[in-house]
């Protein structure tokens, strides 16, 4: 005879967080109701009352849930890397390939929390400005960090645009162009892999960043580098 394993709180809590997101995805924070919420938790309306006083505190756990880094160990190890053009051609490629290689089509994590920032910045913007302000926001500063003993190496360009926006710039292309390959057929054909698209954007990225064409040449192998995206 099977063993029915009962959930503890912090496991009953953990899943309904991990149920309602694809809702939350689908219909927004004010399209949702707390009974659809529940039916996709698997639980009654007062189990869910029980977790969570209400709609708004859940929303704020399942902000909170997705926000939360999930690799520390790599997100440690990248930011504790010396600022240069080498380190600036890593955190590209693999900000990039994140973007474009590793997110499969479908209904997984990543393309879920996609569609939460969509539906974020459709609505209220709240779960965006939370996201952003986690991981990117390190990755915007280390960039800055890169671009600037890049240029003091004579490895990169000091150009006109503020080398923070440079590195907002190339995430917000990254993620546009994540958009763009959300549906099960993208919305573009570029006409190349993903991993081809990938290493173009990269290229494309770190000229805008201001970096010369012998320093990408020098520490760019994008099938080298692959093996940090495994």
């Amino acid at each position: 005879m099977k063993t029915i394993t009962k959930l503890s709180a912090e496991q009953r809590r953990a899943a309904i967080i991990t149920a309602v997101r694809r809702v939350f995805a689908e219909q927004g924070f004010h399209g949702t109701t707390t009974r659809e919420l529940a039916k996709a938790a698997g639980v009654s309306e007062a189990l869910l009352f029980k977790h969570f006083p209400n709609k708004e505190a859940l929303y704020s756990a399942m902000m909170l849930s997705c926000c939360q880094n999930k690799d520390e160990g790599l997100a440690g190890r990248l930011m504790a890397l010396e600022p240069s053009a080498s380190t600036l051609v890593l955190l590209v490629h693999l900000l990039i390939s994140h973007m474009l290689v590793r997110r499969a089509a479908g209904d997984g994590d990543d393309t879920l929390q996609s569609r939460l920032m969509l539906r974020s910045m459709l609505e209220d913007g709240e779960f965006a400005k939370l996201f952003l302000q986690g991981m990117p926001s390190q990755w915007i500063g280390k960039v800055e960090e890169c671009i600037k003993a890049a240029v003091a190496a004579g490895d990169a360009i000091d150009g006109p645009v503020d080398t923070a926006l440079r590195g907002w710039f190339t995430h917000h292309l990254a993620a546009m162009l994540r958009i763009h390959l959300l549906p099960a057929k993208p919305v573009v054909d570029y006409g190349v892999s993903r991993e081809k698209l990938a290493e173009q954007v990269t290229w494309f990225a770190l000229r805008g960043m201001g970096l010369k064409d012998e320093t990408i040449k020098r520490h760019y192998n994008a099938k080298a580098l692959a093996l940090f995206t495994g």
